[in-house]
């Protein structure tokens, strides 16, 4: 699954909704289509969705974070101009689904996107917590990631998918 609208409207009907998140000022991005791409806002909190996808030689999923810059060209993300969260969206095999919520800060943290003394990264890989990983960069990765990953097919879980959009949330 990686349409925007099939995969938003699959995250709201069983996990927003019930958490009474609403969604609002929703708009597609083409650009990233392939990536379920799109923004929107949840209480006070912009968000950018994206779909992670399999790739078929490595673990972990794969998402693009680009945008056009004035000159035509792909470009990271900048600081100024992201949204407050990056919300990635990940599928695994038996119906596994989990979220990786960034706030910008973590995301500025780990060089994702662009300032004036950093290029950022176009796209990055992602490792949710059913990953069994043997590499010490994914591994590393994978430890800084998972603070902000929701395993959704835990009803535990649940609970915590609000704290990130609760108006003065600090997830850092």
């Amino acid at each position: 699954m990686d349409d925007f609208y099939e995969v938003l409207t699959y995250v709201n009907d069983n996990f927003y909704k019930p958490n009474n998140l609403m969604i609002k000022d929703i708009q597609e991005e083409i650009q990233n289509e392939k990536y379920g791409s799109g923004i929107f806002r949840i209480n006070s909190k912009t968000v950018r969705f994206r779909v992670a996808r399999k790739t078929p030689k490595k673990i972990g999923q794969f998402v693009v974070c680009w945008e056009k810059g004035s000159d035509n060209k792909n470009q990271a993300y900048s600081y100024e101009n992201a949204t407050d969260l990056l919300v990635i969206n990940t599928f695994g095999n038996n119906h596994k689904f989990g979220q990786f919520i960034f706030p910008k800060d973590v995301l500025l943290r780990h060089n994702i996107l662009k300032t004036d003394t950093s290029n950022g990264k176009m796209a990055i890989r992602v490792y949710p917590s059913w990953d069994t990983l043997t590499s010490k960069q994914a591994i590393a990765t994978q430890r800084w990631q998972l603070p902000y990953f929701i395993n959704l097919n835990h009803t535990s879980s649940l609970q915590e998918l609000g704290k990130y959009f609760e108006e003065d949330a600090d997830i850092l």
